[in-house]
C-alpha cells in the first residue's frame, strides 16, 4: 500500500487532519480537549511552527501549520504520539487511537490561508453541533474574534488582511467566515496532497527531485499528469465491461459504476465540480454528495478500496 507523499521545507503551510482508528472516538470529555491543547502549546514552543488555526470534533481535528524550519513530521509525531500516551493511559486501553498516519495537504498558503480557517471554524456549524460558530468552544475562532487570544493561535497574519485595527478586522472576519456556510471544502481543489494552483505544483515538484526518496516518484506523477474525463470514463467503462453512455446517463443498472466514474473524474482529472456535472448531466452539489459517498465506502469496504486503487492503476498507469 502507497503511503502519501510527505513535503517538508521551510516556511511550508499545511492542512493537516487526524482521524480515530476505525472512525472512533479521540475525545470523551473536555480534559482530553484541553491536554491536547497543551500538547500544541508545548510543541509550539518546542518546534517553533506557527498554528492558524484548528479544530477538535468528537473523532478527529484539524489543524493549520507553518513550519519555519521544515519540521511537520516531527511535528506531528510529537503530538499524536503524546496524545495517545495520555488516553491510552487515562482509559486503561492499548492499541492505536488514530487512524494510521496523519493526513497533510501542502497548501498555497497565499490563496488558501482565509478559506481553510473559515472552512475549519465552521465543521461545528456543519456538523450541526452549533448554530454559530462562536459557540462551540474547542475551535481556535473564539480567539480570532476576541480582543485578546491565549496566546495558542497566530491570528495577526488573517485578520492584517482585513484591517491593522483589530476590531475593524474582527467584525469583517466575523463577516467572512458567516458568509461561508455554504461554501465547499478547498481541498476539493487539491490535486495528490498538494493544494494550490499549477505553479504552485510545479515549485513544490521542482524542490521534490532533489529528494532521494523513490517512493515520491508515483506521487509527482499523479500530481502533474491531469487525465479527461473522457479517459477516465472510458477506463472505467471498459473495466466494468460497459458502454461510455452506461456511465454518462442515468441507468440503474449501473448507477454504482457511474459514481465510480464521477468520482475518479473529481480525483484524477483536476476539473471543478461544475465541468464534471456538466459532462455527468448532475448539478455541482450532485457532484460533491458522490465524492463524498465514495469516499465512505471506501474507507468502510476493503475490496471497494481495491477496486478503486486497480482502477486508478489502469487509468494513470501508475501503480
Amino acid at each position: 500500500m502507497a503511503r502519501q507523499l510527505r513535503i517538508e521545507y521551510e516556511g511550508a503551510f499545511y492542512h493537516i487532519t487526524s482521524r480515530g482508528n476505525q472512525r472512533g472516538e479521540i475525545f470523551w470529555d473536555d480534559q482530553d480537549r484541553e491536554r491536547l491543547k497543551k500538547i500544541l502549546k508545548r510543541t509550539k514552543e518546542r518546534y517553533g511552527y506557527l498554528l492558524h488555526g484548528y479544530v477538535f470534533m468528537s473523532n478527529h481535528y484539524h489543524l493549520l501549520i507553518e513550519t519555519p524550519r521544515g519540521n511537520i513530521k516531527q511535528i506531528m509525531q510529537n503530538i499524536n504520539t503524546s496524545y495517545t500516551v495520555f488516553i491510552n493511559r487515562r482509559y486503561w486501553r492499548s492499541g492505536h487511537l488514530f487512524q494510521g498516519r496523519y493526513k497533510a495537504f501542502i497548501v498555497d498558503k497565499d490563496r488558501y490561508l482565509l478559506e481553510l480557517g473559515r472552512y475549519i471554524h465552521l465543521n461545528p456549524v456543519r456538523a450541526k453541533l452549533v448554530r454559530r460558530p462562536e459557540d462551540y468552544r474547542w475551535s481556535s475562532y473564539r480567539e480570532y474574534v476576541s480582543a485578546r487570544g491565549d496566546g495558542l493561535v497566530d491570528t495577526d497574519e488573517t485578520l492584517g488582511l482585513f484591517s491593522r485595527r483589530r476590531d475593524i478586522a474582527i467584525r469583517r472576519y466575523r463577516e467572512f467566515v458567516n458568509g461561508g456556510v455554504d461554501e465547499g471544502s478547498p481541498l476539493e481543489n487539491a490535486v495528490g496532497s498538494i493544494l494550490g494552483d499549477e505553479g504552485f505544483r510545479e515549485r513544490v515538484i521542482r524542490y521534490l527531485r532533489i529528494l532521494p526518496d523513490e517512493a515520491a516518484i508515483p506521487e509527482i506523477r499523479r500530481i502533474r499528469k491531469r487525465f479527461g474525463i473522457d479517459e477516465i470514463v472510458a477506463g472505467v467503462a471498459k473495466y466494468y465491461n460497459l458502454s461510455e453512455a452506461d456511465l454518462l446517463r442515468r441507468r440503474k443498472r449501473a448507477e454504482g459504476q457511474r459514481k465510480v466514474a464521477v468520482y475518479l473524474s473529481k480525483v484524477l482529472s483536476g476539473e471543478k465540480n461544475a465541468g464534471i456535472g456538466s459532462v455527468f448531466g448532475i448539478t455541482i452539489q450532485a457532484v460533491t454528495n458522490v465524492v463524498r459517498g465514495v469516499e465512505k465506502r471506501i474507507e468502510e469496504d476493503g475490496r471497494f478500496n481495491s477496486e478503486i486503487k486497480r482502477l486508478k492503476q489502469i487509468i494513470t498507469g501508475v501503480k
